[in-house]
């Protein structure tokens, strides 16, 4: 790995340490054998830690959301931030990934938090 991007990936573990363990471990090169699919990933994701820990990191995904604006393509931030294995067809399947996440932790939040 060329130097720059290393310090770019220690940069990303330092500032979102939670957010980048979960990329690594649920995104690495065996997420399709694991988990069945991306989709299964995500939901598999989702689901892991404690609801504290689960809170901690869809706060650091809204920091690291930030951090990226508004684009679309979010390929080029993903590979330069995170040690992910997904090959994604077109530059709208990262965004989707990313929300897929957001989205997931917000249910299993509230799913874990309502009350009856």
């Amino acid at each position: 790995m060329k130097r720059g991007k290393q310090q770019q990936r220690d940069f990303a573990e330092q500032r979102w340490p939670l957010l980048s363990n979960l990329m690594a471990c649920y995104f690495n090169e065996d997420f399709d054998l694991l988990y069945g699919s991306l989709d299964g990933a995500v939901a598999a994701s989702a689901k892991d830690g404690s609801l504290d820990h689960r809170r901690a990191i869809l706060k650091e995904w809204r920091d690291w959301n930030s951090s990226v604006g508004a684009a679309t393509d979010l390929q080029p931030e993903l590979k330069r931030c995170f040690p992910i294995a997904v090959r994604f067809r077109n530059p709208t399947d990262a965004r989707h990934l990313m929300d897929g996440i957001h989205d997931r932790l917000i249910e299993g939040i509230r799913d874990e938090t309502k009350r009856d």
